[in-house]
């Protein structure tokens, strides 16, 4: 990643609300967005609502990037168009700031986009007759339908891929960003991120017991918290819970967002990737990821003033990053986790801990950390709270995803210099 690559613009809409201002102040405010959901577009009819964190709205007073066959895209396509251009506008591209079509690139990450969609697609087919199945639908069910619309919409002629790699697809999403920057193949690059709760991941959700090494019971919620939200860092795991979100980011050159006066959310230092290995201890990738991420940035551990973890209740996601995160600066630097506010967001995840991270530099404190009962005992003590946390202002951030399969993510960003 070239450190020469910045965020001029966000757009993101979350289960705590449509958009960026929105989602920021409910996660100061400790809350967290769990409550039962059913399964969507009538599929798995009998199956009752299950503990999930989903937008309450999909950011219906937006208009779609560019696009007036809003009835041919799928939920994904439409939301990655709405956030997409919440993101150019905040960059100020609609004004004369906009590239030509061959500079613009489109990068997305996802781990199910168009998922639902076709699953909607056998379910009308078998139930309906293949002749009352929209000709629109198939398309739609991929994952290249929502990174080929967001690109059509913004007149992108530039590069245009979709990336796939767990909870790191966002990390993944902007490294191919920054790389394409940085050689010179896009001046501009819309980097994306979408996953929806699907019916597959609503029934295993539904599936779990309360209080039985899943989701706590409601006797078991501490009070003034909502029951069934997820433990980060608890004693006994509690398991995460799935979320869905929307996230779209601009990444342009330091130095055409200077030229042309444009505000500068974070400058994104460097990203740092790593899979798991045999033999790897608890922990091991994280901590790989983030040494990698810190030694390209140039920043030492003492130099990073936050840190946006991506701990959901999930044993080996929480243990993973408690060892890495301690392992790199103890207990002395703030640090917030999203999960048991937002669920685990699949593809989105690394976006949005970005751009919240990017926003906690900006106003100088974390937001509160959802879902606080207790530490284990087994991990190393990190400076997490159920309150904000104030941080240094000229700091550098950084943001680590871990996804169980086993592998991580590491992102550092600086302040706007």
């Amino acid at each position: 990643m070239s450190a020469s690559a910045v965020i001029t613009g966000v757009g993101l809409a979350t289960a705590l609300g449509a958009g960026y201002d929105a989602t920021w102040q409910g996660l100061r405010t400790g809350r967290s967005a769990i409550a039962d959901v059913a399964p969507p577009g009538g599929l798995y009819p009998g199956r009752g609502p299950a503990p999930a964190a989903a937008l309450p709205d999909d950011l219906s007073d937006v208009s779609a990037f560019g696009r007036k066959r809003l009835r041919a895209l799928s939920r994904e396509s439409l939301l990655v168009s709405r956030a997409g251009l919440l993101a150019w506008q905040d960059a100020g591209l609609d004004a004369d700031g906009a590239p030509a079509p061959e500079d613009l690139g489109v990068v997305l990450g996802t781990t199910g986009a168009g998922l639902t969609g076709y699953l909607q697609v056998l379910h009308d087919g078998l139930t309906l007759g293949t002749d009352l199945v929209s000709p629109y639908a198939g398309p739609q069910g991929s994952l290249n339908a929502a990174v080929s619309d967001l690109a059509i919409g913004a007149d992108a002629q530039g590069p245009v891929l979709t990336v796939t790699a767990g909870r790191c697809s966002g990390a993944e999403a902007l490294t191919v960003a920054g790389d394409l920057v940085r050689t010179g193949q896009a001046e501009v690059v819309l980097v994306a991120a979408v996953d929806v709760l699907d019916p597959l991941t609503l029934d295993a959700a539904g599936a779990r017991e309360p209080g039985a090494g899943g989701v706590p019971a409601a006797g078991d919620a501490p009070a003034g918290r909502p029951a069934r939200t997820p433990r980060p860092f608890a004693p006994e795991p509690t398991g995460s819970l799935p979320g869905e979100a929307v996230v779209v980011l601009v990444v342009e050159g330091a130095g055409r967002a200077r030229e042309r006066g444009a505000r500068v959310h974070a400058e994104i230092a460097a990203v740092g990737t790593a899979l798991g290995e045999a033999g790897d201890t608890d922990g091991a990738a994280a901590t790989r990821a983030v040494a990698t991420a810190l030694a390209a940035a140039g920043v030492a551990p003492g130099d990073v003033g936050l840190v946006c973890s991506s701990a959901d209740g999930s044993g080996p996601v929480d243990r993973a990053e408690a060892h890495a995160l301690g392992g790199a600066f103890g207990a002395h630097v703030p640090v917030f986790a999203t999960g048991a506010a937002l669920g685990d967001c699949a593809g989105t995840t690394t976006l949005l801990q970005v751009a919240l991270a990017a926003r906690a530099l900006r106003c100088g404190e974390t937001p509160a950390t959802a879902g606080l009962a207790g530490w284990s005992p087994t991990l190393p003590r990190l400076s997490v709270s159920s309150a904000p946390q104030r941080c240094p202002a000229a700091a550098a951030a950084l943001v680590l995803t871990t996804d169980d399969r086993p592998g991580a993510a590491a992102v550092v960003l600086r302040p706007p210099r």
